[in-house]
């Protein structure tokens, strides 16, 4: 990324939430609409659920450190928060990974499933849905995003356009891939062996 802007590299990480989202979708898709592709699809995933999380957490996690480090774009009060869940759930997935440990899913799957939400905050924040606190005024706003990537601004300097990618949106996107991934169903391997999948 060396030699690229700021807002070449979020563009980027907006095509890799962009990606995330369409495999949560083509997840739960999955799991909606039964059929042999289906569930070959989601065995085949559940396979290497543990390592493709660890890669979605620990992507978001050196993307936030670029975007404050490097980029110098000073965090909100919400981007905060979600950091705290994103860098814990990377580094307890990237335990488990290494491990083999499908038992992970109940301590990350709470730190995911309170990130997203904290995502959601976040993005109804920045749309104007929902008003800021004090707290967030005084500090970086939280509803001013630094760079929208594949929309535009409107009058009142808030995310418009489809899809209008933010730093928010690209949170909310790594939490539910983690999320989709973890929630998995057990593998056919593992019930076709008479044998609880571990986790």
């Amino acid at each position: 990324m060396a030699g690229m802007s700021a807002h070449a590299v979020h563009d980027f990480f907006a095509v890799l939430a962009i990606v995330a989202i369409v495999g949560v979708v083509l997840m739960v898709a999955a799991r909606i609409i039964p059929s042999v592709a289906t569930v070959r699809f989601l065995d085949a995933l559940h396979r290497v659920q543990l390592p493709l999380a660890a890669l979605v957490a620990t992507t978001a996690t050196l993307g936030s450190l670029y975007f404050s480090e490097f980029a110098y774009w000073r965090p909100c009060r919400f981007c905060w928060f979600q950091r705290v869940f994103m860098y814990s759930v990377a580094l307890v997935l990237i335990v488990a990974a290494v491990r083999r440990d499908r038992g992970v899913k109940w301590y990350a799957v709470p730190l995911a499933a309170i990130g997203i939400l904290l995502s959601v905050w976040h993005n109804l924040l920045e749309r104007g849905i929902i008003q800021e606190s004090s707290a967030c005024l005084t500090s970086q706003p939280c509803a001013n995003p630094f760079w929208v990537s594949f929309g535009h601004y409107d009058s009142n300097a808030r995310p418009a356009g489809f899809p209008s990618i933010t730093l928010a949106v690209m949170a909310f996107c790594g939490f539910a891939a983690i999320l989709a991934l973890l929630l998995l169903p057990e593998s056919l391997e593992d019930i076709h062996n008479g044998q609880p999948a571990a986790g």
